[in-house]
């Protein structure tokens, strides 16, 4: 990997691809009328902050690391919502995976080949369930949704 496809990764993909992740969980948090729904990318201070269609979205100065999204709402989601509001974000990777797929027949470069390759790794990587002191994927917190009778509200 040559020097610019290295900064194109770590300065455009995983920050959009994050976005798009985040958005996923968003955008199925909005289906099932939640009250309030906040996503943010990066991590340090803040570098802006604007809301899109009730989703407030701030975007950290350290843009390229990490994504989440928090939705709430007055009555608590329940099991089949919170699923829903967990499976979008890997689902939304998928679905951009499979349209950059598409777009490789005309367009066929080293970029288009490497957004559609992290596509693909943070989807299915974020079905791994992995819990790290106060941090999980999206597969650890399927995993609970479907274990416990009672899951916490995560989202």
């Amino acid at each position: 990997m040559d020097i610019s496809l290295l900064i194109f990764l770590i300065l455009i993909v995983v920050p959009c691809s994050t976005l798009i992740h985040e958005m996923g969980h968003a955008l199925a948090a909005r289906m099932v009328h939640a009250d309030s729904i906040k996503l943010s990318i990066g991590r340090g201070k803040r570098l802006t902050r604007f809301s899109f269609e009730q989703i407030q979205i701030t975007i950290n100065v350290i843009y390229f690391l990490d994504g989440i999204t928090v939705s709430s709402r007055a009555i608590p989601f329940n099991r089949k919502e919170l699923i829903c509001i967990c499976c979008l974000g890997p689902i939304l990777n998928g679905i951009i995976a499979f349209l950059l797929f598409a777009t490789l027949n005309w367009v066929s470069n080293e970029y288009v080949q490497l957004l559609f390759w992290y596509n693909i790794w943070l989807g299915f990587a974020n079905l791994i369930p992995i819990k790290y002191k106060d941090k999980h994927t999206d597969g650890y917190t399927l995993y609970k949704l479907i274990k416990e009778k009672h899951p916490p509200n995560i989202y």
